[in-house]
């Protein structure tokens, strides 16, 4: 009887912990490799975003869409994860609010691909700044862009 109680209560630790894995850590995995690839698209299409293109441009497009892509899938896998506020505390994930933000400036920097704005390429790299302010991704001092200079690129007329 002693080996029957061992062996059930070790399954039911198997299983419970089966399923604290596939409830909780995994998405919490899959949230933090969606930050991980956006920390990567951001440095590795900074050239494309930071002096837009006329549409028409096939690598400004494909950056275009991989932000939109991005920007939805940040949003996705942070509702996979369960009592996100909760969780968010436990693992040291951004708050509801900055990935708000940061999907929203995703979609900034989608939408201001074609260079429309006098000053979109730099208001581009603001808002990719913001992005990673949100997401808890480092910027070194050398890389921050001042925000109060932002203002003055955000008066850009229409060409």
């Amino acid at each position: 009887m002693q080996i029957f109680l061992t062996i059930l209560a070790g399954a039911g630790t198997f299983v419970l912990g089966q399923i604290i894995m596939k409830l909780l850590i995994d998405p919490v995995q899959a949230f933090k490799s969606t930050i991980a690839d956006i920390s990567n698209l951001l440095i590795l299409h900074a050239n494309i975003y930071a002096s837009p293109k006329p549409r028409g441009d096939e690598a400004q497009g494909a950056m275009s869409k991989e932000m939109r892509m991005l920007s939805s899938k940040l949003q996705s896998t942070m509702h996979l994860i369960p009592s996100y506020k909760i969780t968010a505390f436990i693992f040291g994930l951004p708050t509801i609010e900055n990935v708000v933000v940061a999907s929203k400036k995703l979609i900034f920097i989608h939408n201001g691909h074609d260079g429309a704005l006098r000053e979109q390429g730099i208001l581009n790299c603001y808002a990719a700044q913001k992005v990673r302010i949100a997401l808890g991704i480092f910027i070194s001092e050398a890389d921050y862009l001042d925000p109060d200079n932002e203002k003055e690129f955000l008066r850009a007329k229409r060409d």
